[in-house]
């Protein structure tokens, strides 16, 4: 299964309500082996996590309290793919970086200029800086992502690569342009909903109807800066 994590019960309750999970920009960054960045750019997205039930107890999780666990059949019908982890002196690497220079450089066909780019929003470094932490060398890896990253055409011809400090002077901007395209579930591909109480699980399982056994306390802690990788 895979998970969306969320920091609070409201926003649990709003993707419940609405059966669809909100499709944003976010900021991603590649770079070449010596750490210069090579591609800075914001990327419309929604993220999860691959856990499963019975392993969770043992994770730090490094964006929620709340989560909900969508079937993985689900994921696989809606075009949502793991994120390729690469180290950065790898050959996959600086074969990435060679077509994003080229790219830039307008040394390609207009037809790869696409490829390349949705190539990229699914590659990801192993270690790197993470800009929530402000920590350098974090094991992004260890977080084991998968992305719904739309075509332009499922967001009205919108843009799936902005540059990202155009986008980081208006992010409500971009971001309000994608309301209407979200990513939608229904209530029979999801696994699990955690939540952090039991109150707030009742809650759930009255107000959605969700059967008892998938609602549940959520057991992982939430990674922060000081806990080790």
């Amino acid at each position: 299964m895979i998970i969306h994590f969320t920091r609070k019960f409201e926003y649990l309750q709003s993707i419940l309500a609405s059966s669809s999970f909100k499709v944003m920009y976010c900021g991603e960054y590649f770079g070449d082996k010596t750490g210069k960045v090579i591609s800075r750019a914001a990327h419309p997205m929604v993220s999860f996590s691959e856990y499963s039930d019975n392993e969770l107890h043992l994770k730090y999780v490094t964006y929620g309290d709340y989560g909900i666990a969508l079937k993985k059949e689900w994921a696989i019908k809606n075009g949502l793919s793991p994120v390729n982890y690469v180290e950065k002196n790898s050959p996959a690497a600086q074969g990435l970086v060679a077509l994003l220079k080229a790219r830039q450089n307008h040394l390609i066909p207009s037809s790869l200029r696409l490829p390349i780019i949705q190539l990229k929003c699914f590659t990801k470094h192993v270690y790197g800086y993470n800009s929530h932490f402000k920590e350098h060398e974090f094991d992004f890896k260890a977080e084991n992502e998968w992305r719904f990253v739309p075509t332009r055409k499922q967001i009205g011809g919108n843009r799936i690569s902005e540059n990202f400090s155009t986008y980081d002077k208006n992010r409500d901007k971009y971001n309000k342009r994608l309301e209407k395209y979200p990513l939608r579930f229904e209530l029979s591909d999801i696994a699990f909903v955690y939540v952090e109480s039991e109150i707030e699980r009742q809650n759930v399982i009255s107000d959605f109807g969700l059967e008892e056994t998938k609602v549940k306390i959520r057991l992982w802690k939430e990674k922060n800066r000081n806990l080790s990788k």
